[in-house]
């Protein structure tokens, strides 16, 4: 892991020191730079998302509700840097940290935010790689595909050989993205993400590889050019072999708002309105995004 954490540090370091050498570029209006819209040449973003997932009951099999056995949560943030390499390229990475508290229901889900290491609790970084995103379509300057490789770098993650709560898959993570937005009219925009999420064990094993192909929906409402409010919509089915293991449904409203010429803040919540297979948990988020 430390190789690994060395690696992505002297990465980030390198890029800064080509950002330093570049004319910088003059950021007024965050609204402008779309999710699927590239940075510019010489321009670089850090984005900084934390979000808090809590449950004490599941969807079945048959997607009714269940209890849960207690109260399981997980605290992910994930920090990206990226690097305009030209107007139709950017080159970044991400470092995902991870923390799990796991306890009764009546447990309180902030536990997970002491990021100790113990019988109920875990703590690690979990997940590091690099990743690229370009516009293929040179008139179309709001689509563009995005693919990252992320290496799992914790050790024994699912804690089969320690007294810790499972914290995440054994598996690496290779991740594309088609994104896509078109103003509906001056106030309104829609914003549409395609992905495949493509799990690949450790070690190999076919019987522990997987595919998930979300598909997210955002309606995004704009008060003032400051203020942004969106409605999102999330469903994320799982393959297996043999078809559709799994999936839910995740619903919320959001909040970004710039702060100062450089900086954004943007907060959010969601709730696990139907599943299969998986948790009916609600998320807390709090994010920031530098552009420079």
């Amino acid at each position: 892991m430390n190789k690994t954490k060395s690696l992505l540090v002297l990465f980030i370091l390198l890029l800064t020191l080509v950002v330093d050498a570049q004319e910088e570029v003059n950021v007024t209006n965050f609204q402008d730079y779309t999710p699927s819209v590239l940075i510019h040449k010489g321009q670089t973003e850090f984005k900084l998302f934390n979000s808090l997932y809590t449950q004490t009951q599941l969807f079945d099999t048959e997607g009714a509700k269940v209890d849960g056995g207690g109260r399981s949560t997980y605290f992910t943030s994930i920090a990206e840097y990226n690097y305009g390499v030209s107007p139709r390229v950017t080159l970044g990475g991400e470092m995902w940290f991870r923390s799990v508290s796991t306890g009764g229901v009546n447990a309180s889900a902030t536990n997970v935010l002491t990021f100790s290491n113990s019988n109920q609790t875990r703590t690690g970084i979990h997940l590091a790689g690099l990743k690229i995103r370009f516009n293929p379509i040179k008139k179309w300057t709001k689509f563009s595909f995005q693919s990252a490789l992320l290496a799992s770098v914790i050790s024994d993650p699912q804690s089969e050989k320690l007294n810790r709560p499972f914290l995440d898959n054994n598996r690496h993570l290779w991740i594309s993205k088609f994104l896509y937005d078109k103003k509906l009219n001056d106030k309104f925009q829609l914003f549409l993400q395609l992905s495949t999420w493509v799990s690949i064990d450790k070690n190999l094993a076919d019987e522990n590889m997987g595919v998930a192909t979300p598909l997210d929906i955002f309606i995004s409402y704009f008060p003032t050019k400051k203020m942004t409010v969106y409605i999102q919509n999330q469903f994320w089915p799982s393959i297996g072999g043999q078809g559709l293991s799994s999936y839910f449904l995740q619903e919320g409203l959001g909040l970004k708002c710039q702060i100062s010429k450089g900086l954004e803040l943007e907060t959010s919540y969601t709730m696990f309105v139907a599943g299969k297979d998986t948790g009916v948990g609600q998320t807390f988020n709090l994010g920031l995004r530098i552009l420079h």
